[in-house]
């Protein structure tokens, strides 16, 4: 009689165990949104009916596309009529947007330590020399035998529309090996602009226009021209591989993608 009776809470408490595993991994999974903001996305397997719902990290920025530092001037966003900054002379009397003297300065300065010889040739620029200098750039484009029309849209491609220029904010510099001050393709190859390339995020400025993101940019490959945007959005970016107007893109994407 003992026995029968072990033998049937033997029984009973392995089927007991069935019933509870089989209870466990048969029921809804809670979706845990706890520790940081996240939204759902769907994923659906092979079989369609089945969906599946799926918490994703929203990554956490702390940038925003109204920052002093990301405003965005291209040919299809012009300079707010009522932007202003304060100027103030970095080295040479060229002047920069006082928020960024300290940052270029510095990056200079450790560009010199490395027996290089960094120089800055374009600054801020006010509206009437970018006005100047795009119709000199326009004007030699007419005299290899380009219409109006052509030579302007072709000068665009190497000096900015006036009003959509980024020395016009004072942000950016043209910046070139001393003993090779010529703007072409060739500048990347000097030691100055190798050195830049590599450590300009650390100062918090970008390679404005690469030469692979001239599609997007519509500018061409310039290897002197520098933007200040700030370390960590600096960093971001060449992480990503990404030019200003993606990235300013995809701040916007954050902005606007809800919650659940």
């Amino acid at each position: 009689m003992k026995k029968k009776i072990i033998s049937i809470f033997i029984i009973l408490f392995i089927l007991g165990m069935g019933i509870s595993f089989f209870i466990h991994y048969n029921q809804p999974k809670e979706v845990s949104l706890l520790d940081k903001p996240r939204r759902l996305e769907i994923f659906s397997t092979q079989d369609i009916t089945n969906i599946i719902p799926v918490a994703v990290h929203k990554p956490k920025m702390e940038s925003k596309i109204t920052d002093w530092n990301l405003i965005l001037v291209n040919k299809d966003h012009k300079i707010p009529k009522n932007y202003e900054c304060k100027l103030q002379i970095v080295e040479n009397n060229h002047q920069v947007d006082a928020r960024i003297v300290e940052p270029l300065r510095q990056m200079l300065t450790d560009a010199r330590k490395e027996g290089l010889k960094p120089f800055i040739c374009s600054s801020y620029r006010t509206n009437s020399t970018q006005i100047s200098l795009y119709n000199r750039k326009v004007n030699q484009f007419k005299q290899m035998g380009y219409s109006q029309k052509e030579a302007e849209e072709q000068a665009s491609y190497w000096v900015t529309l006036p009003g959509t220029s980024e020395h016009e904010l004072g942000l950016s510099v043209d910046i070139v090996e001393k003993n090779y001050q010529v703007l072409d393709k060739r500048q990347e190859n000097t030691d100055v602009q190798k050195w830049l390339m590599e450590h300009c995020i650390d100062y918090g400025f970008i390679l404005r226009y690469p030469t692979s993101k001239k599609e997007t940019t519509k500018i061409n490959y310039e290897p002197w021209h520098y933007r200040y945007v700030g370390r960590e959005n600096a960093k971001w970016m060449k992480e990503k591989e990404i030019c200003l107007e993606e990235y300013i893109e995809y701040l916007e994407q954050l902005e606007t993608t809800p919650l659940v």
